[in-house]
């Protein structure tokens, strides 16, 4: 073969050609499309080479093995596919630099780590990757390529399946969700219980959420036989009581639940099964009510055929402080009023003013029956009222916000979402909450940025427990709605018009929408269309 590089610019990685798309049925590899590339073909020059092995890496079958035949023998003993996956928005072009050496060009939309964290890229910025190559037995391969693969995301979306891995708040009451990605393959169950074994994420992992399973469990192959995911760990498990073995085996029928082959889980130790007898099961999707929380014609209550059924235990009182805003969550509420933040239940006491600081945003509620307050121009100053009367100053890290729109407590009570402006700039965070041995929230985990509109922040609030909204106007007016998996996609909801305020329900259909003019709107096909008008203010439910 010639030594000369056949190309006389840049090109583009086409969609199609050497890599076919069969869709299959439901199997045991949990596929629903399985990706079948070629291997090189004899006489291959080293454009037709990098082609294909970045048209191979959509094919994780039997550990890339397609795409090792277009490494050099020894780079494919050492390549590790799965050191992360560089997710582009673009085809990737490819230039020419020597006989021996081309790069690689993209735009990266995102990246999944080796851990299976999905990040969305911040910058726009391209980058550029070099491959280099030798004719080994008289045809080219690539000898030098970073760890990791390349797919475009459209590829990404066929190859690889989000599967939230669930860890417990420190009362082992929920189950809280940390999304991971993992290719589809018939290591897929391996990978997700390995994951989980490994611990949270970084951001999560601050002391927010606890595992059951002891230090230094690990994991053989799953095999997934008729349904049933035999799990084989390590003997540490067989020293744990029967309470830790009924909580690992919930986090394991959790994490697994997401795998389309598994239905039911076991557990092993040293090929022998381990009893494990059911228990009560803890909490995995904390629900609100379907119906709007609103204040509507001097009435606060559930939306029910355009009127209101006023809370009969609180309504008079609430309607006694004249309310702006307000937050619910098991019978208690939190209202905002222009004296400051109530504390708000049901039977003769008298509502109690816990934060009476200017300028507080909508305040938020607990599990554990925490009020939470911050005023929207001093984000750093995030206070927690106790049920007991008690104040609590929350240490918090905003990367620099001068602004905040919005503070929500997630209904596990392990989570913050803050809506801030830093610079001019929007800035959606996720914190985890570290709370001391007594449950008092003292301090904020270092945030995780998400994705939301252009513009300034308006507003943002949970839609289940893995996802959250975002609302923002530009300067020309238009809104933006945004939905953002955390450690997943992000994808706008229609453009509405003149919003003000966003309110979760249990998933993305119960996604409520209040605008200026008080006509509370949910989003139907690719709009946004009024379910009631006159609406004074639209509470949130944890």
């Amino acid at each position: 073969m010639s030594g000369v590089l056949a190309l006389a610019g840049c090109t583009g990685i086409p969609d199609s050609g050497s890599v076919h798309a069969q869709e299959v049925s439901a199997t045991p590899n949990d596929n629903d499309v399985i990706l079948l590339p070629a291997g090189p073909a004899p006489g291959a020059n080293q454009t037709q080479i990098l082609n294909g092995f970045l048209q191979a890496a959509a094919s994780p079958q039997k550990n890339y093995e397609i795409a090792r035949e277009y490494l050099t023998t020894d780079l494919s003993k050492q390549w590790d596919p799965d050191a992360g996956v560089l997710i582009t928005s673009n085809q990737p072009v490819l230039t020419p630099n020597s006989d021996t050496s081309m790069s690689v060009t993209v735009s990266p939309r995102a990246e999944v780590d080796q851990t299976g964290e999905y990040k969305e890229s911040v910058s726009a910025a391209s980058v550029t990757l070099p491959f280099t190559f030798v004719q080994e037995n008289g045809q080219w391969r690539i000898n030098t390529a970073n760890p990791g693969i390349i797919l475009e995301q459209l590829r990404f979306n066929q190859v690889f399946s989000s599967h939230p891995l669930y860890f417990y708040d420190p009362t082992y009451t929920y189950l809280v969700p940390d999304v991971r990605w993992f290719a589809k393959d018939t290591t897929t169950s391996t990978r997700v219980v390995r994951a989980l074994l490994a611990g949270p994420a970084p951001w999560l992992g601050q002391g927010a959420v606890v595992t059951a399973f002891p230090d230094g469990t690990e994991a053989s192959p799953v095999v997934v036989d008729s349904g049933t995911a035999n799990v084989p760990l390590s003997s540490q498990v067989l020293s744990q009581s029967q309470v830790s073995l009924q909580r690992m085996q919930y986090q394991l029928d959790e994490s697994l639940g997401s795998v389309a082959s598994v239905a039911s889980v076991s557990i092993s130790v040293n090929q022998s099964p381990v009893t494990v007898v059911p228990g009560t099961p803890p909490i995995t999707t904390p629900l609100v009510d379907n119906k709007a929380l609103v204040q509507l014609s001097g009435a606060f209550g559930y939306l029910s055929n355009n009127a209101v059924v006023p809370i009969g235990s609180v309504n008079d009182k609430i309607q006694a402080l004249g309310p702006l805003s307000a937050t619910s969550s098991s019978g208690v509420f939190a209202v905002g009023t222009a004296a400051g933040v109530y504390a708000v239940q049901p039977g003769g006491n008298d509502p109690v003013l816990v934060d009476a600081r200017a300028g507080l945003l909508a305040p938020s509620l607990d599990p554990a029956g925490y009020v939470w307050s911050v005023p929207a121009g001093s984000p750093n100053a995030v206070q927690a009222y106790g049920k007991d009367g008690s104040t609590h100053s929350v240490v918090v890290n905003w990367n620099g916000a001068s602004n905040i729109v919005s503070l929500d407590v997630s209904r596990d009570g392990t989570r913050v979402l803050a809506f801030t402006e830093a610079d001019g700039m929007p800035s959606l965070i996720v914190a985890a909450i570290i709370r001391d041995k007594d449950g008092v929230p003292q301090r904020l985990g270092d945030p995780l940025v998400l994705a939301s509109g252009p513009g300034a922040p308006v507003d943002a609030t949970w839609v289940d427990q893995t996802d959250v909204a975002s609302l923002t106007v530009s300067p020309s007016g238009d809104d933006r709605v945004v939905v953002q998996q955390i450690g997943g996609i992000s994808s706008n909801l229609g453009v509405p018009s003149n919003a003000t305020t966003l309110s979760g329900g249990n998933s993305l259909d119960g996604l409520w929408l209040l605008t200026s003019a008080g006509d509370l709107q949910q989003q139907r096909g690719s709009g946004w269309q009024t379910i009631s008008k006159g609406i004074s203010f639209l509470a949130t439910q944890t």
